[in-house]
């Protein structure tokens, strides 16, 4: 999907933990990549707009990860491009079932 913003965003969105049984998911995980920028002329002269790849998705926590924000947003960080890839992957896979 396309999602498109006034200000610039970060890759992923707000992060929403929840318990999940034995296991800790973040849901609905927005994910952004591709970023474009796109002008826009209105009354008050010319306005960029972002526009960007974007997946939302639950995302499972391993194990070792504890269930604090703080710790999970450190996690992301690190796993930056496993998350993305596997956010790129599961659209695409979606986009072949339509």
């Amino acid at each position: 999907m396309k999602e498109r913003s006034n200000i610039q965003q970060p890759w992923h969105g707000v992060v929403n933990i929840e318990r999940d049984g034995s296991r800790y998911v973040v849901r609905d995980l927005m994910v952004r990549w591709n970023e474009q920028t796109e002008e826009k002329e209105t009354e008050d002269g010319t306005e960029i707009e972002y526009v960007y790849d974007a997946y939302r998705f639950d995302f499972e926590l391993p194990p070792e990860v504890q269930p604090g924000l703080e710790v999970v947003e450190f996690y992301l960080e690190a796993a930056q491009a496993a998350v993305l890839q596997l956010a790129q992957d599961l659209e695409a896979q979606e986009a072949g079932f339509q």
